[in-house]
């Protein structure tokens, strides 16, 4: 069945569900928009929320994404452990990380049609993986240490993309909803600074982070996805604790104040709808200064709220952490 070319372009955007979309009236502009979608663009969005919700560095959170043409509600979670743990007879250490990672995104987009008609379209992405990370931690001082280290992600993005019931009326489609899937594997090699300091019973610690992604993809739904792109990030966080009067089970909590940069650094604006964010918060943390192996320790579990603002994005995190 031949179709016009608006559902040609949301066959692929079931894939990537992303296009700098067309202002309202604007046929001429929708038209050119929908013709300049190629392999590189549907390699690039594809990937990028996969990558934008599973990289390392990243926490949970809820993002609300809001422009004239585009409301997006996107949320990604993250449950592991990151830890250094002995070397014998060695100077460094020895790094390494294990997570499940997972994300959403719930688009709605508005399009121009070829005779000058609105379209609306709501697409839903999902992602779920595993990640695993391992390196090596070097001192340079008492107070500098760089962390080379590795990382193999795993995951499953499913897409579901619905259409305008006016338009499939219009055209006497037999649908009005695209499902699709991709599985990818992503390798990144990163490289975290981290300055750590007491002044007193205050510390502060201050890092840089950059990560390197390779990702491939593969589909039984469409060709189109095997297909495989490289992209950065880059992360500054800065975060200052110190002691309170509380204890629970004769343990000491401690309060902590944060600040995050993050900036995907090769990924367009267009694909998710942002490529920045700031991310401002504090929280409190209980001190149990435990092994559960002999070779890694766990010193606190704790809880944290902050606020998240950039261009375009909103939103906030709260969650549970443990370092």
């Amino acid at each position: 069945m031949r179709t016009s070319v608006v559902i040609n372009s949301l066959l692929i955007l079931a894939l990537h569900a992303s296009v700098t979309p067309a202002r309202a009236g604007n046929g001429s502009d929708a038209s050119k928009v929908l013709s300049i979608l190629s392999d590189a663009d549907i390699s690039e969005y594809a990937i990028a929320f996969v990558n934008m919700s599973t990289a390392p560095g990243l926490e949970g959170a809820t993002l609300k994404i809001d422009n004239d043409q585009r409301h997006s509600d996107q949320w990604r979670s993250r449950l592991g452990f990151n830890a250094e743990f002995t070397l014998n007879d060695h100077i460094y250490n020895g790094y390494w990380g294990l997570a499940i990672v997972g994300g959403r995104l719930e688009d709605s987009i508005g399009f121009i049609e070829d005779n000058g008609e609105p379209v609306q379209v709501d697409v839903t992405r999902e992602v779920v993986g595993l990640r695993g990370s391992l390196g090596l931690s070097f001192p340079v001082d008492q107070y500098f240490k760089l962390r080379p280290f590795l990382s193999l992600i795993l995951s499953n993005m499913e897409n579901e993309i619905i259409l305008d019931d006016q338009y499939v009326q219009n055209y006497n489609l037999p649908f009005n909803r695209l499902n699709g899937s991709a599985q990818m594997w992503s390798t990144v090699g990163s490289l975290e600074a981290l300055y750590t300091r007491w002044y007193g019973n205050y510390q502060l610690q201050l890092s840089g982070q950059y990560h390197l992604n390779y990702t491939e993809s593969f589909s039984e739904d469409n060709p189109i996805l095997e297909t495989e792109a490289w992209n950065d990030s880059a992360q500054l966080k800065t975060r200052f604790s110190g002691p309170t009067r509380l204890t629970w089970a004769g343990r000491p909590w401690q309060w902590n104040v944060y600040a995050h940069y993050t900036n995907f650094l090769s990924t367009s604006e267009a694909a998710v709808g942002y490529d920045d964010f700031f991310e401002i918060g504090g929280g409190l943390d209980w001190e149990i200064n435990i092994k559960p192996l002999d070779w890694f320790g766990w010193r606190f579990l704790g809880i944290k709220v902050g606020v998240i603002v950039g261009d375009n994005v909103e939103g906030y995190s709260v969650g549970l952490t443990g370092r």
